[in-house]
């Protein structure tokens, strides 16, 4: 897990808490607070948990994984006209095992397809900050009938809910509670769909997985999956629990700016995925970001002068783009320097 912090307990859950988030904004004060206490044991025990009470329907989280499938299942002619390596910057389609056109070093990259989605421009939003927001491509209309439109208002949706979920970090960190508002009115939304392709019988080399260990890089994650499984989560006991699909439910899990934001009292953990259902599976990530400007140092009520921050201060946008980039050449998530120790312990 991550270092130790004196006076700090991790229990080693085997199952994810649920947490109802819909007494946010507006439900009375004594909920709000029960619900920040909730998350608060979360975040020190695992940095992972499930959210209900979003307000997003279930309908819509499955039009979300079908809407996936047909993309995929579009021809590879298709879906190469709107590749990262083509169409250049962030934004994209990446074929499976893909590293991009860069090489992969010494490890296999992961088995996957990915495409990469950001959110749009709000009316006169500075050119600062904007981590990709404005910059996504589509299949053309015609190939794809609806599916733009469909991504682009499903990942508004979902933003909502992300600029709600800050209150609640906020008022779990014992911080007034719009105290996240600012960082996160033009925040960074890069939405994903993974689709880790059908292997049949097949089992993939050693060393190579459909997403190998990694923590996220931003704030926190907001991921649909799938019927299917396959995500693990390590525990504070250094055991791989398993994440299965709740229909209705996204899965948060903290970044490494909550880490370092909160100096090592919350976690952003590692975790991994193996397909082995035999089928094509679907996942559907949004990473969340302050804007690009926050400066991401150690907040006030975290920090004492017995433990003085561990962390130097980074800014947002700069941080991100390291570990994206390092991903992009390698086919593997980037890892931060505190990740990397972990994966060598």
């Amino acid at each position: 897990m991550a270092n130790p912090v004196p006076g700090v307990t991790r229990t080693a859950l085997q199952t994810l808490p649920m947490i109802d988030v819909s007494a946010f904004p507006s439900g009375p004060e004594a909920e709000r607070r029960r619900v920040a206490a909730a998350l608060r044991r979360a975040c020190i025990d695992i940095g992972f948990f499930y959210v209900t009470g979003h307000g997003i329907p279930e309908a819509e989280l499955d039009d979300v994984i079908r809407w996936g499938h047909r993309f995929f299942e579009l021809p590879m002619a298709e879906k190469l006209k709107i590749s990262r390596a083509l169409v250049g910057g962030g934004q994209g389609y990446s074929k499976p095992g893909s590293a991009d056109g860069y090489a992969a070093g010494d490890k296999l990259p992961d088995f996957k397809e990915r495409f990469i989605m950001s959110r749009e421009l709000v009316p006169g939003e500075p050119a600062t900050g904007r981590f990709n927001a404005g910059e996504s491509v589509w299949p053309e209309e015609s190939v794809l009938p609806g599916f733009a439109a469909f991504m682009k208002a499903h990942m508004a949706r979902r933003m909502q809910l992300a600029r709600r979920l800050v209150r609640v970090f906020a008022l779990s960190l014992d911080l007034p509670e719009d105290y996240f508002d600012g960082m996160f009115r033009l925040s960074g939304g890069t939405m994903i769909i993974n689709y880790y392709p059908s292997q049949g019988d097949r089992m993939l080399p050693p060393g190579q997985w459909n997403f190998s260990p990694h923590t996220d890089y931003g704030a926190f994650t907001l991921l649909l999956q799938d019927s299917l499984g396959g995500l693990e989560a390590l525990n504070a006991d250094g055991q791989w629990i398993d994440v299965p699909p709740i229909p209705g439910t996204f899965v948060v899990n903290l970044g490494d700016m909550f880490q370092r934001w909160t100096n090592d009292l919350y976690v952003s953990t590692l975790h991994r995925v193996t397909n082995s259902s035999g089928k094509a599976r679907i996942s559907v990530p949004l990473f969340n970001y302050p804007h690009g400007d926050t400066v991401i140092e150690c907040l006030p009520t975290c920090a004492s002068p017995e433990q003085p921050p561990r962390h130097a201060p980074v800014v947002a946008e700069a941080y991100n783009r390291e570990l994206a980039d390092r991903a992009a050449r390698t086919g593997r998530p980037g890892v931060s320097a505190v990740t990397a120790a972990r994966l060598t312990t």
